[in-house]
C-alpha cells in the first residue's frame, strides 16, 4: 500500500531538573492535623465526576486547610502519603462483578469492562466506535489489550454521534479513571487513551483537552469538531477547529493514522490539524515533537498493516512529562456537541493544567508558560485580566527552593521571591486529579504591584 502524507517528528530533551529538598518528618501534632484533614476530605468529596462539590464543604476544607498553613520544606511526599491513606476506603469506587464495573450517574448505572493489572499498573482506556444508536465496548476490548495494565473499556452512557465528546462522556471517563487511581493503584505517569473511529475522535478530544492526564493517545481514523462540519474530504474544506485542543498536546505523545479513503471519518479534520501541528512547531521549537500521524492513500475505516501493534510499541515506551519545562493552554469555555434537553450535567471546567491554574478561564484564553531553573515567563494571550488571572503551581522538584522564584509577564517582573509549602495547595492540587505524582505544596498567584 502506498504511503501519502507522513508526519513523524521524534525527540529527546533532556531535562535537569534540580533534587528535592531533603526530607524533613513532620511533627506529631502535624501529622494528626493533617490526617484528620484528610477524613474530611475523603468524606465531603463528590463520588464520580458527575456530582459538583458542595460549595459550603469545600469552603470549609479550604479554611480548616489554610488554618493549618504551612508545612516544612522537604515534606510533601510525607503530606501526600497522610492524605492518600484512606484513598481505597474513602475513594471513588464502582462495583465490579465478572469484569464489569458500575457506577451511579444522572443518567442511571453507567458501565465499562475492566480488566484488572498487576501491582501499579499502567492504565489503558479504550474508547469504541460507533455513532447514532451503535456502539459496543465489546468492540475496544477485544483491541485495546495491554498485559499487566488495567484496561478500561467504557460502554457509551448514550449511543450518539461523538459520544466520547459529550458532558456525560467525558465524566464518564474521568470518574473511571480516578477509580483506578483510588482502588487500584493506578501509576498516574502511565495512562494512555486509545479508540479507533468515534473511539479516535474521543482519544483526540482527551488528548487535547486533558492532555496532562496522560502519557501517549492513539486517536486512529477519527475526526476533530470542526466548522462547518466535522465529516470534510479535504482540510480547504475545514474554515475553523475545536479550540481548546490542538495547542495543547505540546509534550504528549501521540500515534495515529487516517485513510485517504475513509468514507466513515474523512480525513479533512486530521490533514488540517497535521498543518496546525506543524505550524506550531514552528512557533514553539521543540514541542509537538513525540506525534507520529500517517495518512495511507485508498485505505478506507480500517488500521494499515501493523496496526495498531506499532503505536503499542511507541506509546508505551512512554512515559508522561508530569512537569514540563514548558507548557501551552488554549481554553473552550464551549466544547461541542454541547449539552442538549436530555443532559443532567453541564460541561465539566477545567481550571488547572499541568501547572498552571486560572480560577476564571475566558474563552479562547492562551497561555504560553516557560519554566528555566528559577525564572518562569508568561505570554498571556486573551485572559481576564492579564497574568493577574493565572495561579503557578510549584514543587521542589521544579525549582531550588534555596532561591528566588522570578515570575516575567512578557519582560515585566510581576513576581519575585520565595513561595513557601503550604498545606492547601497539596490538597486542592491533589484532588484535582486524584493524582500522587502531579500534586504541588507551594503557589504563585499573581497580583497587582501595589499590592504586592
Amino acid at each position: 500500500m502506498g504511503r501519502g502524507i507522513s508526519l513523524v517528528v521524534l525527540c529527546a530533551v533532556s531535562l535537569i531538573r534540580p533534587a528535592p529538598a531533603q526530607h524533613v518528618p513532620l511533627d506529631r501534632n502535624l501529622q494528626k492535623q493533617v490526617t484528620t484533614l484528610a477524613e474530611h476530605w475523603w468524606k465531603a468529596r463528590p463520588p464520580t465526576r458527575f456530582v459538583e462539590w458542595d460549595p459550603k464543604a469545600r469552603a470549609a476544607l479550604e479554611t480548616e486547610a489554610r488554618a493549618i498553613g504551612k508545612i516544612p520544606e522537604g515534606s510533601l511526599e510525607e503530606v501526600v502519603s497522610l492524605l492518600w491513606a484512606d484513598a481505597k476506603k474513602l475513594g471513588p469506587k464502582g462495583t465490579l462483578v465478572k469484569g464489569k464495573l458500575t457506577i451511579p450517574t444522572p443518567y442511571g448505572d453507567a458501565w465499562c469492562w475492566w480488566a484488572s493489572g498487576t501491582k501499579h499498573p499502567n492504565v489503558l482506556i479504550g474508547l469504541h466506535g460507533g455513532g447514532e444508536g451503535a456502539g459496543s465496548a465489546d468492540e475496544s476490548r477485544g483491541t485495546w489489550v495491554k498485559k499487566g495494565a488495567i484496561g478500561i473499556y467504557p460502554q457509551g452512557i448514550k449511543l450518539v454521534h461523538d459520544t466520547w465528546n459529550t458532558v456525560h462522556g467525558e465524566r464518564f471517563v474521568l470518574s473511571l479513571l480516578e477509580i483506578a487511581k483510588a482502588q487500584y493503584d493506578a501509576d498516574p505517569d502511565h495512562v494512555y487513551v486509545m479508540g479507533m473511529s468515534m473511539g479516535g475522535s474521543g482519544s483526540w478530544y482527551f488528548a487535547g483537552r486533558h492532555a496532562d492526564l496522560f502519557a501517549g493517545a492513539a486517536p486512529f481514523s477519527g475526526v476533530l469538531m470542526a466548522s462547518p462540519k466535522s465529516q470534510v474530504w479535504t482540510k480547504e474544506e475545514v474554515t475553523a477547529i475545536q479550540h481548546g485542543l490542538v495547542p495543547n498536546v505540546l509534550n504528549l505523545p501521540m500515534y495515529y493514522t487516517i485513510g485517504l479513503a475513509d468514507d466513515h471519518t474523512e480525513p479533512g479534520t486530521y490533514l488540517y490539524v497535521a498543518d496546525m501541528l506543524a505550524k506550531l512547531r514552528e512557533q514553539y521549537p521543540g514541542g509537538y515533537s513525540k506525534i507520529h500521524f500517517e495518512t495511507f492513500p485508498g485505505m478506507k475505516h480500517e488500521y494499515p498493516p501493523g496496526e495498531p501493534a506499532g503505536a503499542f510499541k511507541y506509546l508505551f515506551a512512554q512515559t508522561r512529562d508530569t512537569f514540563p519545562a514548558e507548557v501551552v493552554w488554549e481554553y473552550a469555555v464551549t466544547m461541542f456537541p454541547e449539552p442538549d434537553s436530555g443532559d443532567f450535567v453541564p460541561r465539566l471546567p477545567k481550571r488547572i493544567f499541568y501547572w498552571l491554574g486560572c480560577k476564571d478561564p475566558v474563552d479562547r484564553q492562551l497561555v504560553h508558560a516557560k519554566r528555566v531553573k528559577n525564572e518562569i515567563t508568561l505570554d498571556c494571550r486573551g485572559t481576564k485580566d492579564g497574568a493577574k488571572s493565572i495561579t503557578i503551581y510549584l514543587n521542589d522538584a521544579m525549582i531550588d527552593p534555596k532561591e528566588d522564584v522570578v515570575v516575567k509577564n512578557g519582560t515585566e517582573i510581576v513576581y519575585q521571591g520565595k513561595p513557601a509549602p503550604d498545606i492547601w495547595t497539596v490538597l486542592e492540587t491533589l484532588d484535582d486529579k486524584l493524582d500522587r505524582s502531579m500534586v504541588f505544596d507551594r503557589r504563585i498567584e499573581i497580583v497587582p504591584t501595589a499590592t504586592r
